[in-house]
């Protein structure tokens, strides 16, 4: 990497032929620059530290120190993008000297102790208490009854198919992802579920004509068909209640609607992400809120905010993603829930490290752990299923 101009890599990384790899660890070394810069109060906040970094690219524009057929390509691109990129015109020759002096460990592990990351993995549990191993049991009709028929593909989908007109009797059924799993589902009214690891999804083999109703743990991304009652005059509405430690933390209404759910019991909020349409967030303590795109609300104990959403990080476990833009602990649970490991963290280990970047859900966990480790602020050991942590 030290024979490349800087030049080249700017270009490459503003036209989008970077390597994930690189780009992500492009990301890294910019929230890198940015957290030593303002080491001396950890109080900063993430915005502070990125609007500040922004301020340097506009001044740098402006006393041209970014060439003009830069500039434009800088315009079209996000904040985030053009932060990291235009980072590397003023530390790149720095980070170079770092890497060919001062060599950052990289994490090496044997194959044999390697962790593979998860895959479609669930169990269906039938109204009648009978388990079903989705990841072990054929393709193909599962289950056949009057009026409805249950069918697993090949490509980690559960499908069911209910005949119109034809009566049937509402049960209970719940898909049910392990650590390290995720999968799909096609509810009989054809809204689509999409559950990743550790996460369940309960509902009724028939809905009603009034009101369409599910419960979900964990997290799942929902597309939700839009359906009207028998008169045509009404749509029957989704609603989503939010479980999270055995009780119930809120309702989502939907009408017909893409949006994202983050309920896991081990995450300090519950988030809310909506991409298409409008949903209106109902939670125990009275309070509500109605989100429009590209918006989340945030659930802190009984408090309920709507912010502005990332939506590109709310959907990235949905597109085989990690997107890293938070500090080492939140990413750390995201890898714990995708490779079935536990994370333990010595005395030692950062408090306020903050990441950035992309990675692939499909490596094995040590090109994860060397993307954080490339940093050069964190150490990782693998024992067994542990993963332990510090400086």
């Amino acid at each position: 990497m030290k024979n490349l101009k800087s030049e080249d890599i700017i270009d490459a990384f503003l036209d989008g032929k970077t390597t994930p790899e690189v780009s992500a660890r492009l990301e890294t070394w910019y929230l890198l620059k940015a957290e030593q810069s303002a080491e001396t109060d950890v109080q900063h906040d993430y915005e502070v530290k990125n609007d500040r970094m922004w301020m340097n690219i506009q001044q740098a524009i402006k006393n041209d120190s970014v060439p003009a057929s830069k500039v434009m390509r800088i315009s079209r691109i996000s904040k985030w993008a053009a932060a990291a990129a235009i980072f590397l015109i003023f530390s790149l020759s720095v980070l170079y000297y770092k890497q060919s002096n001062r060599p950052v460990e990289r994490f090496t592990i044997s194959k044999e102790k390697d962790i593979a990351p998860g895959k479609n993995s669930a169990f269906l549990i039938l109204a009648n208490g009978k388990r079903v191993d989705l990841s072990s049991s054929e393709n193909g009709v599962l289950l056949k009854e009057s009026g409805l028929s249950i069918v697993k593909t090949k490509n980690g989908q559960l499908i069911y198919h209910t005949k119109p007109g034809q009566a049937q009797s509402s049960k209970p059924n719940t898909i049910q992802t392990p650590v390290g799993g995720q999968y799909m589902v096609i509810l009989p009214d054809g809204s689509k579920v999409w559950l990743n690891a550790a996460s369940s999804l309960t509902y009724p083999t028939a809905f009603d004509q009034d009101e369409r109703k599910v419960s979900l743990t964990g997290e799942g991304y929902f597309e939700i068909a839009h359906l009207t009652q028998k008169s045509g005059k009404a749509v029957i509405p989704f609603v989503v209640t939010v479980m999270k430690a055995g009780k119930i933390n809120q309702q989502v209404k939907v009408l017909g609607t893409h949006f994202n759910i983050n309920s896991y019991p081990d995450e300090p909020v519950v988030t809310t992400t909506l991409l298409q349409g409008s949903v209106v967030v109902n939670t125990p303590s009275a309070q509500s809120a109605v989100l429009k795109p590209q918006q989340q609300a945030i659930l802190k104990g009984l408090q309920l905010d709507v912010s502005p959403a990332d939506t590109e990080v709310a959907m990235a476990w949905k597109n085989g993603e990690f997107i890293f833009r938070e500090d080492l602990v939140s990413a750390m649970r995201k890898v714990a829930r995708w490779y079935g490991v536990e994370v333990s963290y010595e005395e030692s280990a950062p408090k306020n490290l903050m990441l950035g970047g992309w990675m692939s859900r499909e490596t094995n966990i040590s090109a994860i752990l060397d993307h954080i480790q490339s940093t050069g602020k964190v150490h990782f050991t693998i024992e067994g299923r542990r993963v332990i942590v510090s400086r």
